[in-house]
């Protein structure tokens, strides 16, 4: 019997369906690749063991840097929306 999946892989998980890359993988860790890693540098680094004690506070972390991204296109969506650009 399999343990059930705990937050950050159910993360790893979903950033995968919307186009991640795993990036590469360490004990307790999946690093993720941003979808067009050409244009955005970085990686996410999504913990996967809940026994480690900085487990949440990663998770957070990787959270906001998800809000993060989801503010900054949602601006970009709202210039291109004012200006009248077309999308590719």
């Amino acid at each position: 019997m399999t343990a059930p999946e705990n937050a950050g892989q159910r993360l790893v998980a979903a950033l995968t369906a919307a186009g991640f890359t795993t990036a590469g993988r360490g004990r307790g860790y999946v690093r993720m690749g941003w979808p067009g890693s050409a244009e955005l540098r970085g990686n996410l680094l999504i913990p996967t063991d809940d026994t480690a004690p900085e487990y949440a506070e990663l998770l957070e972390a990787v959270g906001a840097q998800l809000r993060r991204a989801v503010r900054r296109g949602e601006a970009a969506r709202s210039a291109i929306n004012a200006y009248h650009l077309e999308m590719p």
